[in-house]
This record gives C-alpha cells, sequence and structure tokens, in this order.
C-alpha cells in the first residue's frame, strides 16, 4: 500500500509543477500584451501630440503671414497718410496764399473802385440835375439850354448871360417820353461857382414843381437812397437829419437854425426847390 501513496504525491507534484509553468506563461503573456498596449498608447499619443502641435504650427504660421500682411497694409497706409498730409499741408499753404492774395486784390479793386467815383465825381463837379421844366416833342439841345437859362433868370432872378453853360440836354430813353411828365435836365457849367450860385437860390422854386439837385454818381445816389429811412426815422423822432452827400448828419433841434444855414446847399430835401 506505502507505495501507492507515493505514486499518487507524485502525481499531484507534477500537476503543480505544471500550474506554475502555466501561470509563468500565462504572466509572460500578460506582461507582453500590456508592453503591446503601453506602446500602442505611446504611438497613439505621440500622433495626437504631433497632430496638435502641427496645427498650432499651422495656425501660428498663418497668424504670422496675417500679421506680415497687416503691417505691410499698414505701412502702405501710412505711406499714403503721410502722401495725404504733405498734399493737405500743400493744399493749406496755397488755399493760404490765395486767401491773402485774394485780400490784397480786393483792397486793391475796392481802392481803384474809390478812386474811380472819386474821378466820376469830380467830372460831374460843375454838373446840375433839373426836373419838371416841360418838354417839347424832339426838343432842341438848344431849346433845352433856353428853357433852363428862363429858369434861371425869371425863376432864380439870377443873370444866365454871365453863365457858361457848356451843354443842356434831356437824359433817358427818348422813346420814352409820354408828354406828360418831362425827362430831367443835365447842366453843366463850365464855372463851380456858377453852379453854387444856382443851388443857393433853387429855395425861389418853391410852388413851381421845379426841383434842383447835384448830380451824383450812381455808388452816391445809392447810399443816399439807402439812408432816406434813418433820416425819415430820426425827423419822426424830432431831431434834425438830412444827408450831405453820402453820410447822414443828424443833430438836436436846438441846432437847426444853425446847422441849416452851415449845410444849407447840401442837405436832402432842405428846400421846395431840390428833391432827389
Amino acid at each position: 500500500m506505502p507505495p501507492k501513496k507515493d505514486q499518487s504525491s507524485n502525481q499531484s507534484n507534477g500537476e503543480e509543477l505544471v500550474t506554475l509553468s502555466q501561470l509563468k506563461d500565462l504572466m509572460s503573456q500578460q506582461r507582453e500584451l500590456f508592453m503591446q498596449l503601453l506602446q500602442q498608447q505611446e504611438s497613439n499619443f505621440k500622433s495626437v501630440v504631433e497632430l496638435i502641435v502641427n496645427n498650432v504650427n499651422t495656425r501660428i504660421d498663418k497668424l504670422i503671414m496675417e500679421t506680415q500682411e497687416l503691417r505691410s497694409s499698414l505701412q502702405f497706409s501710412q505711406k499714403d497718410i503721410d502722401d495725404l498730409m504733405k498734399k493737405n499741408d500743400k493744399t493749406e499753404s496755397e488755399r493760404t496764399i490765395a486767401c491773402a492774395e485774394t485780400k490784397i486784390m480786393q483792397g486793391q479793386l475796392a481802392e481803384m473802385t474809390e478812386k474811380a467815383d472819386y474821378l466820376e465825381g469830380q467830372t460831374r463837379r460843375n454838373n446840375l440835375v433839373v426836373d419838371g421844366i416841360p418838354e417839347a416833342q424832339n426838343e432842341s439841345w438848344k431849346e433845352t439850354e433856353d428853357k433852363v437859362r428862363y429858369v434861371i433868370n425869371e425863376k432864380l432872378h439870377l443873370d444866365s448871360s454871365q453863365m457858361v453853360i457848356e451843354r443842356a440836354h434831356r437824359t433817358g430813353n427818348p422813346s420814352g417820353y409820354s408828354g406828360k411828365r418831362p425827362r430831367p435836365i443835365m447842366v453843366k457849367f463850365l464855372r463851380y461857382k456858377d453852379k453854387k450860385a444856382v443851388l443857393r437860390k433853387t429855395k425861389d422854386l418853391k410852388g413851381t414843381n421845379i426841383y434842383v439837385n447835384e448830380d451824383y454818381t450812381e455808388a452816391v445816389r445809392q447810399k443816399r437812397k439807402e439812408l432816406i429811412p434813418a433820416m425819415k426815422a430820426a425827423r419822426e423822432r424830432g431831431d434834425i437829419a438830412y444827408i450831405r452827400h453820402d453820410k447822414l448828419i443828424v443833430h438836436p433841434p436846438a441846432q437847426k437854425q444853425k446847422d441849416t444855414k452851415s449845410t444849407n446847399s447840401q442837405e436832402l430835401e432842405p428846400r421846395a426847390g431840390s428833391r432827389d
């Protein structure tokens, strides 16, 4: 019987040995599998990292290119801005020069206009405009002058034979003569003193509907016309107001007699025989 026991023990030990061997193989297989998994994961991780890095690098490269393009564009735009600023500075400088030249020209024009008005006024210095003398159809210059001399002799009580009248003629378009309202007469005296003598006597024309006025230039007439509303307003306030040449003169009533005497021949409507 003892020998049977030893056979069973040997068989049991053999089975245990096989089991350990298999266990070792299994562990070895598990280790290899684990290593393979680690290698596979490492490979996958590297691939993912490489993909991410490549993607990031691509985006960085794109951003760098866009930045370079933007910088180039900005540099180009800055150049354009600099050019525009230079052109603007040049234009502003030219505008300043043009404005200065324009002001100078305006000043020169105003001065020339003033001189021209003065010269024109000098040419009219010995002239008078007579309004209200009846006009005949096809009236000649000689007939017009005779009518003026008649007014000087009979209405103003002056000796016209002592006065030299260079010319006396109607003004305005003859075709517009209606036979009702006579055209004004332009009278040019040779001597200034004769003209002044006639002006001083125009008060004698009161009630005759004949009026004598200075022969002002168009600029002076326009200025006098513009001053009339202010003159009327001053008179309504009770002041003494009149227009001397192209200036409005206003005084309190207390100075009426003194100013009337000193400006007798220069006032606007100072007497019945004068009318603008």
